[in-house]
């Protein structure tokens, strides 16, 4: 028994010593890919910058996956933290739709108009929202509309009007590292096996499924949180009547 724990002791520290090694490494990247953009502001001819500057978002975008995915392993929800999906989506889609109008795509929120609590750490929430918005910008055409819908249930759908996903890949596709075509993805295939793990640590539900009008419509379902309890009404004073 005592070998076997030793065994399993060893296989810890083994996999503890690759996430510190994969956070190590990404983390050193950042700064000399920040010293590249800074230098590639610089050049002459734009035109050479402005593809130079997709690839290096590109790697950024790489090793910030790589950080969150270090990061997601050891990732422990507190059980009494509640956060807002309406907000978290109202205040992501302000900040990405600058990116997308880039892109000649536009974001739309629906759904509920007011808080909807759900368990869950609002941080994490938006890291997972982000990578399926980033995701849909990404397979959606030009001159179409990414759509964010926050469900009364504690549910929040990004649709877009691309491709969609072949019913074979339903699952293959969260997993790590996957891709259907690796020459022409274009990432290094974390995004939705992020959205995934910060799903199922927040004890939801992430699937995927082909809208009928075209594209696809990825759904996160989290734990409604328990509604407060109204404070206890205080009894009037009683007076003596002399």
């Amino acid at each position: 028994m005592t070998a076997v724990n030793q065994a399993f002791d060893r296989l810890e520290q083994g996999f503890r010593r690759q996430r510190e090694f994969t956070a190590d490494a990404a983390h050193e990247l950042r700064t000399p890919l920040a010293v590249l953009r800074a230098r590639i502001e610089t050049l002459p001819d734009q035109s050479d910058a402005k593809a130079l500057h997709h690839d290096i978002e590109g790697m950024s975008r790489v090793v910030g996956q790589l950080l969150d995915a270090a990061e997601l392993e050891t990732l422990v929800i507190d059980p009494d933290d509640r956060a807002d999906p309406h907000e978290v989506c109202a205040d992501l889609a302000g900040y990405i739709a600058p990116l997308a109008l880039a892109q000649q795509r536009t974001i739309a929120l629906t759904g509920a108009e007011g808080p909807v609590w759900v368990k869950g750490n609002a941080e994490m929430l938006r890291r997972a929202i982000r990578n399926l918005v980033e995701n849909a910008l990404k397979h959606a055409p030009v001159e179409t509309e990414v759509e964010i819908v926050v469900g009364e249930q504690g549910t929040v759908s990004v649709l877009d009007e691309g491709q969609g996903v072949a019913s074979i890949d339903h699952d293959l596709i969260f997993q790590r590292f996957w891709r259907r075509d690796r020459q022409n993805s274009g990432g290094a295939g974390l995004g939705l096996s992020i959205v995934k793990r910060i799903v199922e640590a927040h004890c939801g539900t992430v699937t995927v499924e082909n809208r009928p009008t075209g594209g696809a419509n990825f759904s996160m379902r989290f734990p409604l949180a328990e509604q407060q309890q109204n404070p206890p009404v205080e009894a009037p004073e009683e007076r003596l009547i002399s």
